[in-house]
């Protein structure tokens, strides 16, 4: 894990789905969101991200609630189980980890005990921000992955 730290994010709009279930399946849910963009001609407007909707230290791998997120430029028309919803600018404590998504689990206890020692709360739900991911093929290396957590804080 990279050095914990503080940034400001801009507002974002998202075309978004919620779902329940298992943490591994959070790459099938992009699959459906990105099918429905490319069908509809909706570009991304900044790395996609999932929240995640159970506090960090009640979710559970194999049944955790999660929206997964696709930032666009403005709010589209959308259908379905489709939400899009408007992110707040807002100040975030985070961190980036590079490795395999199954090891980012274990970097929230080490991110919440620093957000402690500096007298920070969480005011939303945790994030990650998928800077390097999988390429359309499945063909990047896990080890390449670069992930963000960030923790919206109250300011």
């Amino acid at each position: 894990m990279d050095q914990l730290e503080k940034k400001r994010i801009p507002a974002q709009t998202v075309v978004c789905l919620e779902h329940m279930g298992a943490h591994n399946q959070i790459g099938a849910v992009y699959h459906e969101i990105n099918a429905w963009a490319k069908k509809n001609n909706v570009k991304a407007a900044g790395p996609a991200f999932t929240v995640f909707l159970d506090p960090p230290n009640e979710f559970d791998p194999q049944s955790g609630r999660f929206e997964v997120c696709l930032p666009v430029a403005a709010a589209p028309k959308v259908e379905g189980k489709l939400k899009v919803k408007s992110f707040p600018a807002c100040t975030v404590a985070y961190s980036r980890v590079k490795g395999p998504y199954d090891q980012i689990p274990a970097h929230y206890a080490e991110m919440l005990a620093w957000m402690d020692a500096q007298g920070l709360e969480a005011a939303a739900a945790p994030r990650e921000v998928y800077i390097k991911r999988p390429d359309t093929k499945g063909k990047t290396d896990p080890k390449e992955y670069v992930t963000e957590i960030q923790f919206p804080i109250s300011e």
